[in-house]
């Protein structure tokens, strides 16, 4: 029930509008209304009904008579239909779309109306004998979210008008600037500084370097042969021979 209290402004003492169905039903199994809602409610719960809602159970038959007696037991709460008197459910739908109140009923038709429409809570009897309180519906829980924004909305003007009126009025203290000191640049860490890498020094130390082709590989030199003329060769093998 906290729900319907912070959201929809449900106060105590809390009014339970009960219809012919729950009372039949509380009536069947000698279920203490009264004493139930509070029990249940852990608060002060008024329970009430209207002439349109007697006059139809009175109109129900003999069946119904102590169902009929136990509800002239509780309040009679003003409907306006007074003169002509019309269904409990269509005098339940009527009353509630001005007022706050729980809605104790075991008509499905009626249960699913209560559902679709906010703030009403809706209470029966399950299983025709245990006291329960449906949890809220989507609507609820969408009506309960519009108003909390609506709220904020309104606080939010509030606050403006506020603002507004002060500053007609000179009771506007300026809000101090702050001021936020630049800060220098750090020096690098030497730690995170990459050493420079030295370059090998191929030139002018004196060292002949292989060459190398395409490709990265180094060649080997090869002598120069150096092709002699003809006599000249027979003139040295007549030379090496005439020695011997």
């Amino acid at each position: 029930m906290s729900f319907y209290i912070n959201n929809f402004g449900f106060r105590e003492p809390l009014l339970c509008l009960i219809d012919g169905s729950f009372c039949h039903a509380a009536y069947k199994i000698r279920l203490q209304i009264e004493e139930q809602l509070k029990k249940y409610f852990q608060c002060e719960v008024k329970p009430i009904v209207t002439a349109c809602i007697i006059t139809e159970t009175d109109n129900l038959g003999a069946g119904f008579v102590g169902t009929s007696q136990l509800l002239k037991r509780f309040l009679v709460h003003r409907c306006g239909h007074e003169k002509h008197p019309i269904d409990g459910s269509s005098c339940i739908k009527a009353i509630t779309q001005t007022c706050r109140y729980i809605v104790a009923t075991q008509d499905r038709a009626l249960q699913q109306w209560v559902r679709s429409k906010p703030a009403i809570p809706l209470f029966y009897l399950h299983n025709n004998s245990v006291p329960t309180l449906v949890q809220p519906s989507e609507a609820n829980r969408n009506a309960a979210t519009e108003g909390q924004r609506s709220r904020v909305q309104v606080r939010s003007l509030d606050q403006q008008t506020l603002t507004s009126l002060k500053q007609k009025e000179g009771l506007a203290v300026p809000e101090a600037k702050i001021v936020r000191k630049k800060k220098k640049p750090k020096n690098p860490n030497p730690l995170s500084c990459k050493k420079p890498k030295k370059k090998k020094q191929t030139e002018g130390t004196g060292v002949p370097q292989p060459a190398k082709s395409e490709g990265g590989v180094v060649k080997k030199k090869t002598r120069k042969r150096v092709k002699l003329a003809k006599h000249v060769v027979e003139h040295l093998k007549a030379a090496v021979g005439g020695a011997k």
